[in-house]
């Protein structure tokens, strides 16, 4: 027990004063009292799983809390994220379709009073009305404006906007929100010159000319809508920052900005996000700003000094961030609820054990420390003595039992000493001998399972190995057995027709290509399959890979009318795996491409996602047939959706072995039968210096 105590003080020296406050309360100056040593092993046993809650399950439940909570707070912010990318996109569509209206280029080389002009201003008031623009209007390429749904005072040309100059150049430009240079109506129906715009300009193109420019002004409001789409508690709020780190969406606490004067009309474009306690940007604008995406679960000041938990995410495209806050006493309101909760009941268990251990440690004792005494008296040599208690629980019979082991303990001393010695040392004798035998037959039972496994591993490749191969080659020995079937008839005619020759050769050539090539796919999707493969680790430039294979294969595509093109991304990282199985899949995944598609490109994309790499083989040939659900199936060994066509279905099952045990996926998407596909796989960055 001191030993413990010793042991517990060591680790703990904190509970030295509790310790010295406890012995001078209740006279504890040693453990050599035994009832004092029951009394203090209830305590201590009783307590130990209150101390276990305390200081091991309850910091961990606080922090798989705490974590729950940062999740939740994390989709929350990518959750914003993809719905301002989104909502982009949909008016970029937008612009796209109106340039693409066939009564736009009539408008730009006619009157006003044509009648493209006035289906054309049909069309662009019920795009506006219909999606909520401020207002949609049509210049040539010197600028000009040929068409406008604005009723009020407008500007006549916008060549020297950088939003025209982005769009006449050829290319959909999103504008960064800036102020109005005329008036336009605000928020509260009133004209201001100032509001903060948005416009989205995409170019019209005609005979594969820029002719003109759409331009969109976008009702920046309607993104506050989109900021205010996800709840995040009574003082969670998320909004969006430029790069210059103003606010560029409403805040929640406008009303409050407004009266300690921080804003005059709105919080867009007037509000820069500073921390008023240094003067400098908040944590999450700063590191918003630098293009990162993270996290602070412990707090920092926000823009109005108050302590927040925040989410944070640049968006490169928008050169916008968006950033998720919650107050910090809101979001960890239950952490704290569970600390009170446990702090309450564990005072109460602390306080009824030690109790119950004084109660009980006191009554157990008692009979012990009087068997004790006499214990002593009769080691002294008094075996005269007697145990005189009187019960029929356990300590009643101990005390009968100790009685007769007096009258007979000095006869049998010597007797028991010499029988004890001479067993123990025949004990460690065989103890001895088992153990040895005891690790032989591990050791042997070991080896016997281990073989048994591998028998067994074996076994079962061997046997679907004949179901493989037997299943796979009856088709084209089947072929083989009948153009040799008729060939033979064929010679034996007077007039042999050398064509038919020609024709029953090719078919024995291409089975026999197609036996050896689907030999050699199961053989090695068995190897890989079975774990045996021993795959090699070397550094690869997938840059290099890549346009070493449609080197190899764009003869291939080109035989077709295809064009095969990679489209390579800036600062693509190595990885490191077998270069030569990694080749595998990309040939395989481009010989499918070419093998499905009749017209059109073939485009094959590589870029950095997520600490992974993502190759992707893009056709525009036959597509899926298949219901999504059932994509799995193109990867499993011998499924072939279009069985008619040449193949082994095993292609598809190795490139998943061998991506899967690269620790990468992959996977496919399609829209549709017609619309081409879309293989794509992932590998994992591994930085040079840990390879």
């Amino acid at each position: 027990m001191s030993n413990l105590l010793q042991l517990l003080l060591k680790f703990y020296p904190h509970l030295k004063n509790y310790y010295f406050i406890f012995s001078k309360n209740f006279h504890i100056s040693s453990f050599n009292s035994i009832k004092q040593k029951i009394i203090f092993s209830s305590i201590l046993l009783s307590t130990f799983p209150i101390f276990i809650t305390m200081v091991y399950i309850y910091p961990k439940e606080e922090n798989a809390l705490r974590d729950a909570l940062i999740q939740n707070l994390d989709s929350i912010g990518h959750k914003q994220a993809e719905l301002v990318e989104k909502w982009i996109e949909e008016r970029k569509a937008d612009a796209w379709l109106i340039a693409k209206n066939p009564n736009v280029p009539g408008v730009i080389y006619k009157s006003e009073s044509s009648e493209n002009f006035y289906r054309l201003m049909d069309y662009l008031k019920y795009t506006k009305e219909t999606y909520g623009y401020k207002e949609i209007f049509i210049c040539d390429r010197n600028g000009d404006l040929k068409i406008t749904t604005s009723t009020g005072k407008a500007i006549t040309n916008i060549a020297g906007f950088e939003f025209f100059k982005q769009a006449i150049i050829g290319s959909t430009y999103v504008s960064p929100i800036i102020p109005s240079v005329i008036p336009i109506i605000n928020e509260y129906g009133n004209l201001e010159r100032g509001m903060p715009t948005l416009f989205i300009t995409t170019p019209v193109i005609y005979e594969r000319k820029v002719i003109g420019v759409v331009c969109m002004r976008i009702d920046v409001m309607e993104i506050n809508k989109l900021m205010r789409s996800v709840r995040l508690g009574k003082t969670g709020e998320t909004y969006l920052i430029n790069k210059e780190g103003f606010m560029i969406s409403e805040s929640k606490f406008l009303s409050s900005l407004k009266d300690f004067g921080l804003v005059k009309q709105r919080t867009t474009l007037e509000l820069r996000l500073i921390n008023p306690t240094t003067g400098k940007f908040t944590k999450s604008v700063e590191e918003c700003i630098k293009g990162g995406t993270g996290y602070d679960a412990n707090g920092y000041q926000d823009y109005r000094g108050t302590t927040v938990l925040g989410f944070w995410q640049w968006i490169p495209d928008l050169e916008w961030g968006i950033i998720a806050e919650i107050d910090k006493d809101e979001w960890y309101g239950p952490v704290k609820k569970l600390h009170k909760i446990i702090i309450s009941i564990v005072s109460l268990l602390t306080l009824a054990v030690i109790s119950f251990a004084f109660v009980f440690g006191k009554k157990i004792s008692e009979p012990i420390v009087y068997l004790t005494d006499i214990t002593k008296s009769i080691a002294e040599g008094d075996f005269s003595k007697r145990v005189n208690i009187i019960t029929k629980d356990e300590i009643g019979e101990l005390s009968n039992s100790f009685n007769k082991m007096a009258d007979s303990v000095e006869e049998k001393t010597h007797a028991l000493e010499e029988y004890t010695f001479n067993l123990e040392k025949i004990i460690e004798e065989r103890t001895k001998d088992l153990t040895q035998i005891n690790k032989e037959l591990e050791k042997q039972s070991h080896d016997l399972e281990k073989a048994y496994k591998e028998l067994l591993t074996l076994d079962q490749m061997k046997d679907k190995m004949v179901r493989d191969v037997s299943h796979e080659l009856k088709s084209p020995v089947a072929q083989v057995q009948m153009a040799i079937d008729l060939w033979m008839k064929e010679v034996k005619k007077e007039n042999c027709d050398p064509s038919k020759e020609e024709k029953f050769e090719l078919i024995i050539n291409n089975s026999l290509q197609r036996l050896r090539k689907t030999m050699e796919s199961i053989l090695d999707l068995s190897v890989l399959e079975s774990g045996r493969f021993v795959f090699k680790k070397e550094v690869i430039h997938m840059d290099e890979i890549i346009n070493q294979t449609i080197m190899g294969m764009k003869l291939l595509a080109e035989k077709k009318g295809l064009t095969l093109t990679y489209h390579p991304s800036e600062n693509l990282p190595a990885t490191v795996g077998d270069k030569t199985e990694i080749i595998r899949v990309l040939t395989n995944l481009i010989d499918n491409a070419i093998k499905y598609t009749e017209k059109g490109t073939i485009n094959i994309y590589g870029k950095y996602k997520d600490s992974y790499l993502e190759i992707s083989v893009e056709d525009t040939g036959m597509g899926i047939g298949l219901p999504k659900e059932e994509y799995y199936k193109l990867f499993e060994r011998f499924y072939q959706e279009h069985p008619t066509m040449y193949g082994s279905g095993v292609g598809l099952a190795l490139c998943k072995n061998i991506v899967e045990a690269h620790k990468g996926n992959i996977w496919v998407e399609c829209v549709g039968v017609g619309k081409g596909t879309s293989f794509r796989f992932t590998l994992p960055v591994v930085q040079l210096e840990n390879s």
